[in-house]
């Protein structure tokens, strides 16, 4: 390669700009620029009420953003090109992203039926949906349930159930809102293994929300610390707990920094 030549930047996979929500008055997200590169995963942490929801729903365009504020008219890229101009690129990036709930939300149907909707909404083979399934409910440690209602699953199978069927459309940034909440130490430790495992594995852009610095700092490349709708500090899990910006980062963090004010 000519040493000369320019090295191609490519854009973030995922790119906002002028994140501004209001509701009933009160400001609940206020954030200036948001990125996250291809392949990534980073984990939105902060107590309850910190916005941390309200972005995921912005990111995944589930939730209207509002026309912006004096900074300019929010906007929100996906692979350099907007998403929320028209219904088509609407609908084209909903088709390349997945959300799992802290509720598992699952349909009255079988395991397998439950995992395979995704795929049958987009209009897969039938054969084709059989292999992937398999895949996936061998992934999560659910293959013994296929058959199974989903009204008879414990939490944590619900919870293996509910990401199964986020990952089988190999979505290209999956959206993970407290993914391990209400459930016991250890199915949430056994669940937590098996999702690093995947990620690792399939290396699908994850944006997660979560108020466990354990959980964050285990699973991310990046942690971005949020508080009352805006973000605090973004970076490595190493520069957040060695290089907190102010005493609420460090505090969130469970840094213990007595120099600042």
């Amino acid at each position: 390669m000519n040493k000369n030549q320019p090295i191609e930047v490519l854009p973030p996979i995922l790119e906002a700009n002028n994140i501004f929500v209001k509701k009933e008055g009160v400001t609940v997200i206020d954030i200036p620029h948001f990125s996250i590169e291809q392949g990534k995963h980073l984990s939105l942490i902060g107590p309850n009420g910190a916005g941390k929801s309200t972005l995921l729903l912005i990111l995944a365009n589930l939730l209207k953003l509002h026309q912006g504020n004096a900074s300019g008219k929010g906007e929100i890229y996906f692979k350099g090109n907007r998403i929320d101009l028209n219904y088509n690129t609407a609908i084209a990036y909903r088709r390349n992203i997945s959300m799992v709930f802290h509720e598992p939300l699952l349909f009255d149907t079988t395991v397998f039926n439950n995992v395979a909707s995704g795929l049958k909404i987009r209009g897969i083979r039938l054969s084709e949906i059989q292999n992937i399934v398999a895949e996936y409910l061998e992934r999560f440690g659910i293959s013994h349930l296929s058959n199974r209602s989903a009204k008879k699953l414990s939490g944590g199978e619900a919870k293996r159930t509910s990401l199964a069927r986020a990952f089988v459309t190999r979505p290209e940034i999956l959206f993970l809102d407290e993914p391990f909440t209400f459930l016991d130490l250890p199915t949430r430790e056994a669940l937590i293994e098996d999702l690093e495992k995947n990620l690792k594995e399939i290396g699908t852009t994850t944006i997660m929300s979560t108020h466990d610095q354990m959980e964050a700092i285990r699973l991310s490349d990046y942690i971005t610390v949020m508080n009352q709708g805006k973000i605090v500090q973004s970076g490595s899990p190493e520069e957040i707990i060695n290089s907190p910006v102010n005493r609420f980062a460090a505090s969130f963090m469970g840094v213990r920094q007595p120099c600042y004010l």
